[in-house]
């Protein structure tokens, strides 16, 4: 008995009715108009309307994005300067923890200048090249010497600790300690004596 050739046998007919409907199939939805379904179209009016929305709609979130780029500029200057603030700032003190040691370098000079030791005086010619060093490095800084000797005593830069009744009453006769400031702050008052008027 022949076997069947299955690769000659003919491939039987597929009912399309017979295939499975998917699930997503099953749930979509009929997007086509029902027969004898009236159509709705939008008036001029309706147009109108949904254009002004729109509108509308566009302007308050560009107002937002307004908002949220100047809040955002403020923050940025508001960082940047309070950076800058505490930069400063840290300037100021690590120089004022230094004036101690200006204060005791230039006595030093001052001692020696007064001496006939010659040893003394070349000593204190190279302490004072090392406070010009310094000195010269600090301003770098805006680190300077407040004005005092025979300047007019101003409260905000003077620290008046005597008087003594003078022929210019308000002036700075005699500076006892310099005052500093760095930039536009005091970080030492100049401590002074000041002339008054006589009695």
């Amino acid at each position: 008995m022949k076997k069947k050739d299955k690769t000659n046998q003919a491939a039987e007919p597929v009912n399309e009715q017979e295939l499975p409907v998917t699930e997503a199939e099953a749930e979509a939805p009929e997007t086509a108009v029902a027969e004898g379904e009236e159509v709705h179209e939008a008036s001029a009016e309706e147009w109108q309307a949904a254009l002004e929305l729109a509108v509308k709609q566009r302007d308050e979130l560009k107002d937002s994005l307004l908002r949220a780029q100047a809040d955002f500029q403020n923050f940025k200057r508001r960082n940047q300067t309070a950076r800058s603030d505490g930069y400063n700032d840290g300037v100021r003190e690590a120089i004022a923890a230094m004036l101690p040691a200006i204060d005791n370098l230039e006595r030093a000079i001052d001692a020696a200048e007064k001496t006939d030791d010659e040893s003394a005086k070349a000593l204190a010619e190279g302490v004072r090249m090392t406070l010009n060093t310094l000195m010269e490095s600090l301003k770098r800084f805006g680190f300077e010497e407040v004005p005092a000797l025979g300047e007019v005593f101003d409260p905000e830069k003077h620290n008046a600790v005597m008087r003594e009744v003078g022929d210019e009453p308000g002036k700075v006769l005699e500076v006892f300690q310099k005052g500093y400031r760095v930039k536009d702050k005091i970080i030492r008052y100049a401590m002074v004596k000041v002339s008054t008027e006589s009695e």
